[in-house]
């Protein structure tokens, strides 16, 4: 797993905030729709569902948010929490990672 913000990831269990948690309202393949997400941010990191699936934000309309997952989402369902980690997604850099091959999320393939 990447190193995510100084090599911690977010989980469920690091926030004690329930302001911090959406739902998930809706799934469609790697999208997800989420309420409850009021305050949230454009390409903002989220957490998705008991497994801690990573997505980002791509659209907001007042309290919901519409996420791109970029994991498998098979087992998601209706009313899984939606973690916000007030971040955007991103990644290390530097000249460890030349000459390996990694998927959208840093993971080595």
């Amino acid at each position: 797993m990447p190193a995510f913000y100084g090599g911690k990831l977010t989980t469920f269990e690091d926030s004690d905030k329930e302001s911090e948690y959406g739902y998930v309202r809706k799934v469609s393949g790697p999208v997800v729709v989420a309420d409850g997400m009021a305050g949230a941010a454009m390409y903002e990191l989220v957490r998705v569902g008991h497994d801690n699936l990573i997505g980002e934000i791509i659209r907001l309309e007042g309290d919901s948010a519409t996420i791109q997952v970029y994991e498998e989402t098979a087992g998601l369902t209706v009313n899984d929490p939606v973690l916000r980690t007030h971040k955007p997604l991103s990644v290390e850099l530097g000249p460890g990672i030349l000459g390996n091959i990694f998927d959208g999320i840093q993971r080595p393939l």
